[in-house]
């Protein structure tokens, strides 16, 4: 086999915008059909084979793998049921509301011999790369705290993530995001955690959705860190490491492609407070996803981002949320 046939699983926006172009860029990738239970949404797509069902793509024998855009709450019963079909996954972040979910999914995944893996596109992009080898070069001394912050504005108080029946939030939509810079490109592993926000169409059975949220983690050398999340900020995607001799900051860390010259920024500070390294960074984060995950499933490579840390991943969100509908308590990881 030498290209990939994909489905799509609904004509979610990120779908259209972002994961199709990208599927189109690669010269391995066949976009072969979309399932949507109102096919007039497909026709942008322009995709020849429309399916009206989830059911009738995971069913086509043609397709080898899936891209999985569903609101957050159906990703683990579509993605298990695409697996068990022999399908290969591409499911949206956050993979999961709980880390049962997610390992039932990594379980799944095993015994099919199908790939699975979570979409965190940005984590292509070459600048982290480089924060990393500047990091591990120990330019900045030993890291003691760190932050990450991701926030845009939502406008439609009917999106799907304001609904809590969907699995919704600010934490859960962009605050994963700096869950994973933090835990899994630093490598920070949080023991306990805290989270406090303002919550949106909360009801007797439900606690509702975080607009705006802020975790605070710390890890067994007593480092710290905080992440927040909004949906009712303006547009700021950045993360920094504060070490004992200076600073890094990358901005536009997780959505380069939105800044005004598509490049990420990464700036480098000694402890005065001065610069000491500038460098601007451009890639194409989804085709270079798209590619890597076609290398696992045409040449046999294992995924840089695996289930194991998916199923941490998903333990990390379950628990900040468990903190935040328990007065912001804080919970131990």
């Amino acid at each position: 086999m030498e290209t990939v046939n994909w489905g799509i699983m609904s004509a979610a926006n990120i779908a259209f915008d972002e994961v199709v172009p990208a599927l189109r860029r690669s010269s391995r990738a066949i976009v072969k059909g979309i399932a949507t239970k109102t096919p007039q949404k497909a026709k942008r797509f322009q995709i020849q084979n429309v399916f009206t069902s989830y059911e009738e793509l995971i069913n086509d024998e043609q397709i080898h793998a899936i891209y999985i855009p569903l609101p957050n709450s159906l990703h683990a019963e579509w993605a298990i049921k695409a697996m068990e079909r022999g399908k290969h996954v591409l499911l949206e972040k956050p993979a999961a509301l709980t880390e049962k979910e997610m390992y039932n999914m990594k379980e799944v995944a095993e015994s099919s011999n199908v790939i699975l893996m979570e979409a965190f596109m940005y984590q292509f992009h070459k600048q982290h790369k480089r924060v990393k080898e500047l990091l591990d070069s120990k330019l900045i001394g030993e890291y003691r705290h760190l932050k990450a912050h991701f926030s845009w504005m939502l406008p439609d108080e009917n999106d799907i993530r304001l609904n809590p029946d969907l699995g919704g939030g600010a934490m859960r939509d962009v605050g994963c995001y700096g869950f994973h810079a933090l835990t899994q490109i630093i490598g920070f592993k949080p023991v306990n955690v805290s989270m406090t926000g303002s919550l949106k169409n909360v009801r007797p059975d439900n606690p509702g959705v975080d607009l705006s949220s802020t975790c605070v983690l710390i890890d067994e050398q007593e480092r710290t860190a905080t992440i927040t999340a909004s949906m009712e900020l303006p547009f700021l995607d950045r993360y920094e490491i504060i070490g004992e001799l200076g600073s890094i900051t990358l901005n536009s860390s997780f959505r380069p492609d939105l800044s005004v010259d598509k490049r990420g920024k990464l700036v480098v500070k000694d402890k005065n407070g001065i610069v000491t390294i500038k460098e601007s960074f451009e890639d194409d984060q989804y085709l270079n996803q798209i590619e890597h995950f076609q290398d696992c499933i045409l040449e046999g490579e294992r995924p840089i981002y695996n289930m194991e840390q998916s199923v941490e991943m998903s333990r990390f969100l379950e628990k900040s949320y468990k903190s935040l509908y328990n007065n912001s308590s804080l919970t131990k990881v």
